[in-house]
């Protein structure tokens, strides 16, 4: 970052320096550079020959007025003078050398020119000028340029530019009157790839042989086209070799473009020697680009051509396109990537109107379709193409047989561009048999795989054969804690069509499957441990191929896989939130494994499937589970694992009371000798007794259940917990204990990947942010939030984001947009409904909770006119929630609801006593507090004097609901 500047105007961090003699000072101290300068030659730089009285005295007080302008470390004393203590990035002067030659390394000479201009010159920087001119204003400015130095060096010195700028010159002498064979202009626009033509550009400015390696259907083609065209050399060749049969005819087709293939060509067959020679002559020492096009299908040959020339030219640079590298020393590979979303989205729109003009797009439609098409331009092209006849649905629906979709491109393309199955089919005929068994087993896998998983299915040689398949860009390599490996989604489809038509199908199946059994026996026990950060990462890469197997054996009647690996996904399941995942294939694996007899061995692990089932049913569904229940009790807590045993346990006294004896058989299991049986019991009876409006109990349960916890499980527990008892003290109202358990909880939730959670808790965050006034921050943290996707689900914060992002706005008073958010945040949650869960979407928790917080906010503001509506349905549904004794209540939802009609009433003009008794059942109920706008305190004051004292939530429910049928 610049601080001083002192080529024009002196200023320190933007600000002018004040001083003829300060100025004078700075600019000596820059000029002698980092070593400094002693004090008699800084008296004779600032006082020009009129030299003070006392010159040391005088130089000392323009020295600390030069401190004082900048900085006082900034200028530093030495043994013999003073010198800048600045870093070459913080001085102007300093930074025109390296920064300017960076800009012109990268090719950004327009931004290098001014500075290069202005730096002091040496070869290195001369060249770089030299460059930049010619790529600014033109070849001839940069030779008017060159022979201007050249006059100075003579007349000063009496001697020639350098070697490395002459034969530079002799490059822009040659560039004046430009070679360029074979390349081909654009029909139509390059989208999305401006990064890729920057990036191979500057490779070819510094490397002599650079690839290009991707996929079939990337684009390296025509972006080898556009860097030719930009090319710096004086001559760029373009050489197809698509059509090159066999790999004597390397040469030959190379020697053919440069015009020199007849003079090597007698009657017999051409020598490779005399071949490569004259290619070689061709050359010269003139600057040249020379571009091979498609070498996978003749690597080889094309690496002996390429070593063999670049080794007898000293200005020759070669630019290939491959699916695989050549495999030289010299040689710097660029892997193109898969265009992104973004790009394809583009790319697709500018195909699609081009082919029917005025074509109806849906941009949702479009991005659901450009993301299962792997980000090649090709297949984006060909699905584009299909818009003449087809809508967008119709193209993504058919994409399950891409192969027979995506065929018949523009009629310029090569052949093997005409159809997405010939791109891939090239790249297939040039693999080993054994790489096309690996390929097509490797295809097993949806969500990519890791050695372990290729050596399961493809063998031993699975390195060797995995590293033969990414040389030719088949098999993608993803960078992370670990090396993963991936096949594009029409790879993948393509290596699965082979491996039904090879009969290889089952083998292939059965090796998956032995592996996924051997990974959830791996992870099972590691994943209540120490270990569990690692574990719940491993089991994150893998989840989509275990799930996989899961199905494939649940379509089998495999009762012993499904077991092995259900219990080990659906404990990753539950430690990351996703308890939606384990809702959906509850049923199937229920009606599989209770009727199932134990397969020995494997007791334990039936018994934790069983309590996942009971335990989501428990929460989220109202079906019935007594066969499951039964089952469970028939199996008993077991004696092997001790936090089986505990689950049982705990799950059993659930599913054996109901009601109120249900919390009671909770409490006593919390005074249980067994610790892992009370902190089970404790962490239930958290949640029970908060949903009962017992925010005490329930706080004092989750700091019982705290103290229980134990390193050697892990640190979900201990997480969960504390995140927890942060929303337990928001809901009370005590933000800054809430904050303080939030900022603990939250770096362990994130290191776990508990994202619903770990959203929650940012929420939180935020909405204590916003009650302790620093609204800056809760912004940030909010939208923080937003950008993570586990913020859209109803577990994962959705609700206390939109929320508070109303809550936001009102607070920045910007009451109408606050209002209006809060409105259009009920509408999302209404709509926004729970897989598995037979609730009515207006009697929801997420639905009431903000909606009362929204008639409340519209109170406050005067608005209550514009949600009488939403009032009185709210009114309605609290009356019919409160007289269903045997439905579960969620008491501090149903107390915001009974807070919200409590404020109504005081500000609409309503009973003075009603709003009094409300507010006084919403504190019995425990409402919850922690929405800003649901502010007791403030209520109260409007009030002029307390709620009503508050009694068990228990025994004023039916109080509650005559008042509401009151009103």
């Amino acid at each position: 970052m610049l601080r001083l500047r002192v080529l024009d105007e002196v200023s320190w961090d933007g600000r002018q320096v004040p001083g003829e003699r300060t100025h004078a000072l700075l600019r000596a101290l820059v000029q002698a550079g980092t070593r400094g300068l002693g004090e008699h030659a800084l008296v004779e730089e600032v006082w020009a020959g009129d030299e003070p009285a006392n010159p040391t005295k005088a130089l000392q007080v323009v020295v600390s007025r030069a401190r004082s302008a900048t900085s006082p470390a900034a200028i530093e004393r030495t043994a013999y003078g003073y010198r800048l203590a600045l870093a070459p990035a913080e001085v102007d002067a300093w930074a025109l050398r390296p920064e300017g030659l960076r800009l012109a390394a990268e090719g950004r000479y327009a931004e290098a020119l001014p500075l290069l201009e202005r730096a002091e010159a040496d070869d290195q920087v001369t060249a770089a000028l030299l460059r930049a001119i010619a790529d600014v204003h033109g070849v001839p400015a940069a030779l008017e340029r060159f022979e201007a130095y050249r006059e100075d060096l003579a007349d000063r010195l009496g001697v020639d530019p350098s070697p490395s700028l002459q034969r530079l010159h002799a490059d822009l002498l040659a560039r004046d009157r430009p070679v360029r064979s074979g390349l081909r202009f654009d029909a139509d626009a390059l989208i999305g790839r401006e990064a890729d033509v920057a990036a191979v550009t500057a490779m070819v400015r510094a490397a002599r042989v650079v690839s290009i390696v991707g996929a079939g259907g990337l684009g390296k083609t025509r972006l080898a086209h556009v860097v030719g065209r930009q090319a710096e050399q004086a001559v760029v060749h373009f050489v197809e070799l698509a059509g090159v049969a066999s790999p004597d005819g390397v040469a030959l087709e190379v020697a053919d473009v440069l015009g020199v293939r007849e003079s090597v060509v007698t009657r017999g067959r051409p020598r490779r020697e005399d071949v490569v020679g004259r290619i070689v002559d061709a050359v010269g020492t003139a600057s040249s680009l020379l571009i091979l096009d498609n070498c996978e299908h003749i690597v080889e040959a094309v690496a002996d051509l390429v070593s063999a020339v670049i080794a007898r030219t000293p200005a020759l640079t070669v630019l290939t396109t491959s699916r695989a590298p050549l495999g030289l020393a010299a040689e710097r590979i660029y892997l193109l990537p898969e265009l992104s979303t973004d790009d394809g989205v583009a790319l697709f729109v500018e195909r699609a109107t081009a082919a029917r003009p005025g074509v109806h797009l849906d941009a949702g439609a479009v991005r659901s379709l450009v993301a299962r098409l792997d980000g090649l331009p090709l297949a984006v092209e060909l699905a584009a193409a299909k818009i003449r006849v087809m809508s967008v649905a119709e193209i993504e629906r058919r994409l399950d047989n891409r192969f027979a979709l995506l065929r018949g491109g523009s009629r310029d393309a090569p052949e093997r561009h005409q159809t997405l199955l010939a791109v891939i089919d090239w790249s297939w005929n040039l693999l080993s048999e054994d790489q096309r068994v690996a390929l097509r087993r490797l295809s097993v896998f949806r969500d990519g795989f890791s050695f372990d998983g290729a050596t399961a299915v493809a063998g031993p040689d699975a390195l060797d054969l995995v590293t033969g398949l990414a040389d030719q860009s088949l098999v993608t390599v993803q960078e992370g804690e670990h090396i993963r490996f991936r096949l594009l989604e029409t790879v993948r489809e393509f290596g699965r069509m082979q491996l039904v038509d090879a009969g290889d199908d089952a083998e292939a199946a059965a090796r998956q499957r032995e592996w996924a059994v051997a990974v959830a026996d791996t992870a099972a026990p590691r994943l209540f441990s120490r270990d569990q950060v690692a574990t719940m990462a491993a089991l994150r890469a893998e989840e989509g191929n275990l799930l996989d197997v899961l199905r494939a054996a649940l379509a089998a009647d495999d009762v012993a896989t499904v077991v092995r690996i259900f219990t080990v996904l659906a404990g990753y399941w539950t430690v990351e939130g996703s308890h939606f995942k384990v809702i959906n294939l509850a049923r199937q694996v229920e009606d599989l494994v209770v009727p199932a007899p134990v397969t020995p061995g494997l007791e334990d692990a039936f018994r934790t499937v069983l309590v996942s089932i009971i335990t989501n049913r428990v929460i989220f569904s109202r079906e019935s589970m007594d066969d499951v229940v039964a089952r469970l009790r028939a199996l008993g807590p077991g004696t092997t694992d001790p936090r089986t045993r505990a689950n049982v346990r705990v799950v059993l006294a659930l599913t054996d009371t109901a009601g109120g004896a249900q919390l009671e058989a909770l409490l006593r299991l919390t005074d249980d000798p067994d610790r892992l049986v009370a902190r089970v019991a404790l962490t239930w009876a958290t949640g029970a007794l908060e949903n009962n409006g017992d925010l005490a109990g329930a706080r004092s349960m989750a700091r019982r259940a705290l103290a229980l916890d134990d390193e050697e499980e892990g640190p979900w527990a201990a997480a969960l917990l504390t995140a927890q008892l942060a929303s337990l003290a928001l809901q009370g109202g005590d933000t800054a204990e809430a904050r303080t358990y939030a900022a603990t909880a939250l770096p362990l939730l994130t290191a776990i990947g508990a994202w619903d959670d770990m959203a929650q808790t940012q929420s939180m965050l935020a909405l204590a942010a916003i009650r302790l006034g620093d609204l800056d921050e809760a912004e940030r943290i909010l939208d923080e939030v937003a950008a993570n996707e586990a913020s859209q689900s109803i577990f994962g914060g959705a609700v206390s984001r939109l929320a508070g992002h109303a809550e936001l706005l009102i607070a920045r008073g910007e009451i109408d947009a606050g209002l209006a958010a809060y409105r259009e945040a009920v509408t999302v949650l209404r709509d926004r409904g729970l897989p598995g869960v037979d609730l009515p979407a207006d009697f929801a928790p997420w639905v009431i909770f903000p909606e009362s917080a929204s008639i409340t906010a519209h109170c406050r503001a005067g608005r209550a006119v514009d949600v009488r509506k939403e009032r009185d349905g709210l009114r309605d549904r609290l009356v019919a929630l409160l007289a269903d004794e045997d439905e579960f209540l969620d008491y501090p939802v149903v107390g915001c609801g009974l807070f919200a009609m409590g404020v109504w009433e005081l500000t609409g003009g309503g009973s003075h006593a009603a709003a009094r008794r409300l507010l006084g059942y919403a504190v019995a109920f425990s409402f919850n507090r922690m929405l800003p706008s649901l502010d007791l305190d403030w209520a109260e004051e409007l009030l002029g004097e307390k709620s009503d004292e508050p009694r068990p939530a228990p025994t004023v429910r039916d109080e509650a609901r005559e008042l509401l049928l009151t009103l």
